[in-house]
């Protein structure tokens, strides 16, 4: 069964899914004269902190799902390889055949054992076959540890986990294989620690903990050596979007659309840059379509995405269910008593 979702959230992934899409922008157009596009400044710069914020929803939203009194380890992984490995196998598919065929395998790690590990999502030290896929490997290790501590030591437990494992990724000289998810820990602790926090704050609202977390991340991104406290920007950020209310709005409708397709746009937007990019190097094109190039890659991404929520993710996801099946979430279920 397929489970509902804290409106503000869905703003939240629809929000670091764009991000995301427009730091990546470049790709489409990079084949016209170089600086002559007229690009948002702060997304050109700062849209890669898109994927810090899909970690932290996945802190909140992972502790809330691992806390029900009827989790089940087996279905939620089982759920969760569902949600995650269908359209990454897709996409990397289509990414393989696209670069095999465009222009060939160039880079040494792109040989059928490398492609057949990134499948699986595996550890890599380097970027994987199709380079977004780094987030996932993050995002399974995140959910197996959730998995193993939660239900023993509680959200309390997962919070201390993550917090000495950020620790020691600063004071010790980690192995890579722990050293990259230690890296990432403190956003997704940012996430777990909001969702202890959030039926204490939940009265404030969304306003203040949003204009603070906002306020946060522009002083961070003024000093980008101050980097390592964003978590803290992140933990309020979140905290205001987990307390947004449906207001049932169109405008809140469609945004939480794109959340709902955010991680098809996160997995198809590499996709359609590449293939514009290699349309506008046959063509010859007038300097000022560079922004309407831009904007119509956004308006593929957006369609196809949508649609690929609809006709291949959400099968995907009844199918996971139908396998292993158990209780359907509600909005209320989601919700720590304190906050209801």
């Amino acid at each position: 069964m397929e489970q509902d979702k804290l409106p503000g959230l869905q703003i939240a992934r629809a929000v670091a899914a764009l991000s995301v899409v427009y730091y990546h922008s470049w790709v489409g157009i990079v084949r016209f004269p170089p600086n002559t596009a007229y690009p948002i400044s702060i997304l050109r710069d700062y849209g890669f902190l898109g994927v810090d914020l899909f970690f932290a929803i996945s802190g909140f939203v992972i502790c809330l799902v691992v806390t029900r009194p009827a989790f089940n380890v087996t279905r939620f992984l089982t759920n969760r390889i569902f949600r995650l490995y269908p359209l990454w196998l897709a996409t990397l598919t289509a990414f393989a055949l696209s670069a095999m065929l465009w222009r060939g395998l160039v880079r040494e790690h792109e040989t059928l054992g490398y492609f057949l590990w990134s499948a699986a999502l595996l550890p890599t030290k380097e970027f994987p076959f199709y380079d977004v896929g780094w987030t996932l490997q993050h995002e399974i290790a995140f959910y197996v540890i959730a998995a193993v501590i939660v239900p023993r030591l509680g959200a309390a437990g997962l919070v201390a986990f993550l917090a000495a494992s950020a620790l020691a990724g600063h004071a010790f000289n980690l192995p890579w294989y722990l050293g990259n998810f230690a890296r990432y820990h403190p956003e997704f602790l940012a996430g777990a620690l909001a969702f202890l926090a959030r039926p204490y704050l939940a009265r404030i609202g969304a306003a203040v903990p949003l204009a603070i977390g906002a306020g946060l991340a522009w002083f961070l991104m003024a000093d980008p050596g101050e980097r390592p406290f964003a978590p803290i920007a992140l933990f309020f950020l979140i905290v205001g979007f987990a307390n947004i209310r449906d207001t049932k709005s169109r405008l809140m409708a469609a945004g939480c659309s794109v959340g709902d397709a955010s991680y098809s746009i996160y997995l198809i937007h590499p996709l359609v840059f590449l293939i514009a990019s290699a349309i506008v190097s046959k063509l010859t094109l007038p300097i000022w379509s560079q922004e309407p190039v831009r904007l119509a890659c956004f308006a593929i991404i957006c369609a196809v995405s949508l649609l690929s929520w609809k006709l291949y993710e959400k099968p995907m996801i009844r199918l996971g269910n139908r396998i292993c099946p158990g209780r359907g979430l509600s909005i209320a279920s989601l919700t720590p008593p304190a906050a209801r």
